[in-house]
């Protein structure tokens, strides 16, 4: 495992900041870093990057990101584009 999937935060933003730092190593779907993705250019950065961006992040931005892709991966294994 890399550092960013042994991200270290308080407890009450823990869960949502690990599956931010999981997002940013790669889409869940397809394992690579679709275009369209907002994590896009996060996923090019350097994991030091990477996490110092998400301790950055306001509890409803990294929530937004996780919905997000929730949704994404639902309406592509649904088969829409």
């Amino acid at each position: 495992m890399n550092d960013l999937s042994k991200c270290k935060v308080d407890s009450a933003g823990q869960r949502l900041k690990q599956s931010v730092a999981k997002l940013t190593v790669e889409c869940p779907l397809t394992h690579k870093n679709p275009a369209m993705c907002p994590l896009n250019p996060v996923r090019k950065q350097r994991p030091a990057s990477r996490l110092k961006w998400i301790e950055s992040l306001k509890p409803e931005d990294l929530d937004f990101l996780v919905r997000y892709h929730k949704v994404c991966l639902k309406w592509q294994k649904a088969g829409c584009p």
